[in-house]
Parts: C-alpha cells; structure tokens; sequence
C-alpha cells in the first residue's frame, strides 16, 4: 500500500490563498500535532465565532518564519493568515521575531506549557476515574507538589540547556525528556540530569566561557521580582511527559494517549494566560466579528 501523498511546505500558503474564501482563518504553526489543539484553542478564544479554521504545520519555528516573510512580500492583504512560533532560547542568541500584527510569538516556552494545568490534569483524571469526587481527584492529584518536583527537578538542568544553546555547545532542549525519568516510574532521574549539567560545564572551560557568570545571568533572567518564570524556563514537552506519566504511574495505572490528551487539556484550561493571542486574532479580523465577540 503506497503512503499517503505529502505537499511541500512551501504549497501550504499558496493552498491558503487559493482556498481563501472558504475558511475564517490560517494558521501556521510548528507542530503536527498540536494542530486541533490550536483549533480548539482559538475556537474557544473567540468563543467559536469563527466556524472554519485551517491549520497548516511547517515542523519547525523556522519554516514558520519562512512562510510569514513570504507571506509578507507577496499576499499581505491576505490578513486571515497568521503565524505562529514558540518562544524558545533564541532571545538569548540575540534572535528577534518581527513584530508584526499576524505573527505571533507564545509567551511561554511551548504551547505544551499552557496546557500542563491543574484544571487540564483534572479533565484527563476525569476521563479515567469514575467513581471519585472533585475534591477526591484534587487530592489523588497532589497538584503543587507534583508540578514543584517538576520544576525544582529541572530548572538547572534548563538554565544549562539555555547555555548550551547560546553558545552552540551542545544537543540541548531537543533530547528527548524520556532521558531524564527513572524506567518504571515518574520520578526524575537526577543522576542524568547531573551528568549533563557536568557535561557542558566541562566544555565551557575548555572554550574559556564563564559557566558561572553564564549560569547567573540566565537564572536571573527568568526571576522577575522575586517570582520565577518556570514556564518561560522549562520546556512544555518535559512537563507534559511527565504529566503523562506521573498519571499513568500513580493513579490511572492506564498509558494515556498524547493527541487526544493534548486536546482534552484545551478544552478545559483556563484561556487567561492566552489573551495575548486572542488580542491580535481579533484585531486583525473582521470588524463584524469584533462588534459580534464585543458585544457578547
């Protein structure tokens, strides 16, 4: 049986252009898989005013910018399209995203970051657990010391990573999280994650960087007036598969499916840290629609 037939990246804005008038609005984003999610997602933040929308992923933030710029210098008048990118270490590389009214960067680090909630964590316990209570899943939960574990276990391991990037040292945020938690269970594995931050420091010395005045710089950069910004930190895909499987380990004893788990947690989340988002969509589009969503 013959696989099904793929378009190039470059087809996808010429696709969106030609099929213009059938849908409210393109999105262009970087993963395959969170494009329902993204669906889901900006449904809800219009609160479903916009009934036809296409999502294109172009596998990575650079394709995306890719098809922004070409967007830009030949269909700007097209303002349906929008573009969307992860926030990323590239700041600390002196990287800049244009700033234009249909690009938009996320805030957080991925879009996985918004969803690892407590209320995104609840709806998938719900899916699973039928004979408890809200207040009896809240407690099999353990939210805060669960998500504390998390981002104690991997915030120097992540201002690490942040180094390596900066200065082209080393594989970093693109290692696969399952490297860092124990076989068999949902604990980090602390001795792996000691080993790498060993790792990088070693080449520093050896390339003449300071690792200490690296490392202090990039610790205060995500500690803004005494609160830390783990979700700027600490990629989402590490915190989502730890969610995984600290749910399946500890409560479900089920393996949860990532796609539809994605999309369970955002229909649930709470949609404030993406107003963002919501701002610019409904800027650019129709003024019907921003008098409809308005006056709501």
């Amino acid at each position: 049986m013959s696989a099904f037939p793929t378009r190039s990246k470059a087809a996808f804005l010429s696709e969106a252009i030609l099929r213009y008038r059938n849908y409210d609005i393109f999105l262009f984003i970087e993963d395959e898989k969170m494009r329902e999610v993204y669906k889901k997602l900006v449904k809800r933040l219009v609160q479903d005013k916009l009934k036809y929308v296409k999502v294109f992923s172009l596998n990575s933030k650079q394709s995306v910018l890719e098809g922004f710029n070409k967007w830009r210098k030949n269909h700007p008048s097209h303002d349906k399209c929008f573009f969307i990118v992860d926030k990323d270490f590239d700041h600390f590389r002196g990287i800049e995203i244009p700033n234009h009214p249909n690009l938009i960067e996320l805030e957080k680090f991925t879009l996985e970051n918004y969803l690892v909630t407590k209320e995104g964590a609840l709806a998938l316990l719900k899916l699973k657990v039928f004979d408890k209570e809200d207040d009896e899943l809240e407690a099999l939960l353990d939210w805060e010391t669960w998500i504390s574990d998390m981002y104690q276990g991997f915030k120097e391991l992540f201002i690490v990573y942040a180094i390596a990037f900066k200065f082209t040292l080393e594989q970093n945020t693109s290692i696969s999280p399952g490297r860092y938690f124990e076989n068999g269970a949902y604990k980090i594995k602390q001795e792996e994650t000691k080993k790498y931050i060993q790792k990088i420091k070693e080449i520093c010395y050896k390339k003449n960087i300071n690792y200490e005045d690296e490392f202090s710089k990039i610790y205060n950069f995500y500690d803004v007036d005494g609160v830390y910004n783990y979700s700027g930190l600490i990629k989402g895909k590490y915190l989502a598969f730890g969610l995984f499987k600290y749910l399946h380990m500890k409560i479900i004893r089920k393996k949860l499916d990532e796609e539809l788990s994605y999309y369970t947690m955002a229909d649930n989340i709470d949609l404030e840290p993406l107003n963002f988002m919501k701002k610019k969509l409904l800027k650019e589009l129709s003024q019907e629609l921003v008098s409809s969503y308005i006056s709501k």
